[in-house]
């Protein structure tokens, strides 16, 4: 009989076996042969589809020249109480597929989008010439939802209706005969708890021509003009100006001519006592009066200080010598005072 003997995980050396241990093995060709890699794909990144977008029309009446165009994206957020007895949201969008319908006037236009049977949102338009200078503006906005599942989940009331209405201070939207774009989210307020957020909004709800929009005015949201940048100058501090007053030196004072019988001593000229000037420093932008120290003595007031003593000690000398001479001193104090 033939028999197969498979043989795997084999390894052998029957000769030259040193230390006990396998040599370096040699792999055979079998396992020489590179697995196959194995290609992995990737997961396909999840996106998140766009919020909806629709256009709609409102048509005249027997014809098919629309009087109002519009192209909306709607965000809702409207509240509601649950079973629980608490207070929740329903956040959803306008569907894109919403069912459109209006009326036309020369001075008013309205558009009702209805979506899930029970569902609108009604948008009002009005040109009042006394007010709105030729330009439109939304005058009302109302919603009717009904309260039941899927848009309101765990609703308390199933059999329930929400009716909000506002009047949106949007100001002028644009001229008549021209339309109205406002990429941007515009949030604007039904009451205290609900709101509705309009984006990649544009409408014209008078004079449409050949069912087209008109001349675009742009929302300031999507502006995008850079405001200026206004980069500080340095600023400089004033230098504090110091102007002096003129300063008129006081007269100078000689001592009067003093004489005694063979001598005549006379003071010096700039026997002068400097008196103390003040100057007013004037500082920009802030009067600031500083008093300025008096100055000290010259070199005339130093010369008085030293030499006056020494009048006075020469004036002493020379009287006590001529005392002396009359009394009968000698020779020797005339020898004296002849030296002095």
């Amino acid at each position: 009989q033939n028999v197969d003997i498979l043989l795997n995980d084999l390894q052998l050396q029957p000769f030259e076996v040193k230390h006990n241990d396998f040599s370096t093995p040699m792999e055979c060709a079998m396992d020489s042969t590179p697995a196959p890699p194995v290609h992995t794909t990737p997961p396909l990144p999840t996106t998140t589809p766009a919020p909806p977008v629709g256009h709609f029309n409102v048509t005249k009446n027997g014809t098919t020249d629309a009087c109002i165009l519009l192209q909306l994206g709607a965000q809702f957020s409207i509240a509601y109480e649950t079973e629980m007895n608490t207070t929740e949201h329903a956040v959803f969008y306008l569907p894109a597929d919403a069912t459109a319908t209006g009326f036309c006037a020369s001075d008013a236009a309205g558009i009702t989008l209805t979506f899930s049977e029970d569902n609108s949102l009604y948008i009002e338009f009005a040109n009042f010439a006394n007010f709105t200078n030729d330009e439109f503006v939304i005058y009302e906005l109302w919603v009717l939802f009904a309260t039941k599942p899927p848009l309101f989940p765990d609703a308390k009331d199933t059999n329930g209706t929400v009716y909000v209405r506002a009047f949106p201070e949007l100001g002028n939207l644009a001229p008549l005969g021209d339309s109205y774009r406002c990429n941007s989210d515009q949030t604007l307020n039904l009451n205290n708890l609900s709101n509705v957020v309009f984006f990649d909004f544009k409408v014209q709800p008078f004079q449409v021509t050949n069912n087209t929009f008109g001349k675009e005015s742009v929302c300031d949201l999507d502006k995008t003009t850079p405001q200026p940048i206004t980069t500080p100058q340095a600023t400089t501090t004033p230098q504090a100006t110091t102007t002096l007053e003129p300063t008129t030196a006081p007269p100078e004072t000689t001592p009067a001519n003093s004489t005694s019988t063979g001598f005549t001593t006379t003071a010096p000229d700039n026997a002068t006592t400097a008196a103390p000037t003040t100057s007013t420093m004037t500082t920009t932008p802030v009067s600031t009066t500083k008093s300025v120290s008096p100055p000290g003595p010259s070199g005339g007031v130093i010369a008085a200080a030293v030499l006056v003593p020494l009048i006075v000690i020469v004036l002493a000398v020379a009287g006590f010598l001529y005392y002396r001479k009359r009394r009968g001193g000698g020779d020797r104090y005339q020898r004296f005072g002849g030296a002095l």
